[in-house]
């Protein structure tokens, strides 16, 4: 009998502690998955449906990866931000200022740029992100620890913080 009472406070302490630290866990992930990270820059789109928020920038090698997530600002609507990247478009529209040096985007070996051909988002009430972007771009020198970044359909996002790996 004291074996059995025993076996049962063992067990019960052990499914307090299993609770106890599967909830602290729970709670520890959702606190991480609920806290968003502060955007290293925003700027509106065009139309005003969406935030464009600069989620990184890192430079590895030499190459600058820059990602953006867009933030509803207006819900339920679909924005165009660009359909296609013309050649013209490569060059005037898509780049990076580090200092007063203009970057290209980078292209594969077929000349077409490294992101997404086009892109457009959607706002959906209660949704946290609208879509997404990036872009791989010659990283600047090290000494380069701020860059501007332009692509159609956006606001420059100016003061971009950029992060080495």
């Amino acid at each position: 009998m004291r074996q059995t009472k025993t076996a049962t406070a063992f067990c019960a302490l052990v499914a307090a502690l299993v609770i106890a630290g599967f909830s602290n866990t729970v709670s520890a992930q959702t606190q991480t998955e609920t806290a968003p990270a502060t955007p290293l820059a925003v700027g509106l789109t065009n139309g005003g449906n969406a935030e464009a928020q600069v989620v990184e920038a890192v430079r590895k090698d030499d190459i600058l990866t820059i990602k953006l997530r867009f933030k509803p600002v207006v819900p339920d609507k679909l924005e165009r931000i660009y359909d296609s990247i013309s050649k013209t478009d490569y060059e005037n529209s898509f780049y990076l200022l580090a200092g007063n040096k203009k970057h290209l985007l980078l292209t594969d070996s077929n000349d077409k740029p490294l992101t997404d051909p086009y892109l457009v988002i959607k706002t959906t009430k209660g949704s946290p992100i609208a879509g997404s972007w990036h872009g791989r771009f010659p990283a600047p020198p090290k000494e380069v620890t701020e860059v501007s970044l332009t692509i159609p359909g956006v606001e420059t996002l100016d003061a971009i913080k950029i992060t080495d790996r």
